[in-house]
């Protein structure tokens, strides 16, 4: 047999192999729990868990730093893993904050989008591998869009659905996507009435669908629609550090 055909043979081979090791981490991956012992519900965080319990559409308001999020991504997984749900799907807005517009963006949509997409991820590798979690999307297990997206779409049963950020939906819009979703799923809202930071400026959507379902008294504010559950945290849940805490306090007017 000539060199040449011997050298063939070995990519051949080498590509097979690749084939089935990528096939076994496929496999594992799949099989792998998540990593959702590390995180435990503090405060009133342990509120939104209750909701995502006993009702099938939630809003939460809470400041940055609460760890809004990061406590419905992890009910959400928690959720998964115990087969009450078959997938999640997170949708955030693509918001541009600061002061000055960047501008034309170069490359194809799947470039321009690769930061907005990575920054969501980031959110769920606190509790899986990267691998773990192309495994879940490659399934359909955990579906990352944006609300551009979903328009004339349905959200199957069986699905938690996150809107993140609803802060910066225009009611419309946010009127759309919960529009989207079907019996038998769960509709969370996250969001934070003091980072409305896009530079487009719009109505608050999540605070016009919190006008239109709750009330407020002395005590706090309250549901009045039968399906929705409303969570509300203050600066004083913040985790993230001093500072956080404090300049949240001072811009909210919480002292």
């Amino acid at each position: 047999m000539s060199r040449n055909r011997v050298k063939k043979l070995d990519k051949h081979q080498e590509r097979e192999l690749r084939g089935v090791q990528q096939e076994i981490n496929y496999n594992n991956n799949s099989k792998t729990k998540y990593d959702l012992s590390w995180f435990k519900p503090r405060g009133r965080q342990v509120e939104i868990v209750n909701a995502m319990d006993n009702f099938s559409w939630v809003g939460v308001q809470a400041p940055s730093g609460a760890g809004k999020t990061s406590c419905v991504v992890w009910k959400a997984l928690n959720l998964i893993q115990e087969g009450k749900y078959d997938r999640i799907v997170f949708c955030k807005n693509v918001t541009e904050v600061g002061d000055d517009a960047i501008g034309l963006l170069k490359g194809d949509l799947d470039d321009k989008l690769s930061a907005h997409y990575e920054h969501m991820r980031v959110l769920f590798t606190d509790f899986m591998t990267k691998g773990q979690l192309e495994c879940a999307e490659k399934n359909g297990n955990i579906v990352f869009t944006l609300p551009n997206f979903l328009l004339g779409a349905t959200v199957k049963k069986g699905t938690v659905f996150i809107l993140d950020e609803c802060q910066n939906y225009s009611p419309m819009t946010l009127k759309l996507l919960m529009e989207r979703v079907s019996d038998d799923s769960l509709l969370v809202l996250c969001a934070d009435k003091y980072q409305s930071y896009a530079i487009k400026k719009r109505p608050n959507g999540f605070q016009d669908l919190i006008d239109r379902i709750t009330v407020k008294d002395d005590i706090g504010r309250y549901s009045k629609e039968p399906l929705f559950q409303y969570v509300e945290l203050t600066t004083s849940e913040n985790q993230r550090g001093a500072i956080s805490k404090r300049v949240t306090e001072i811009y909210s007017g919480e002292y």
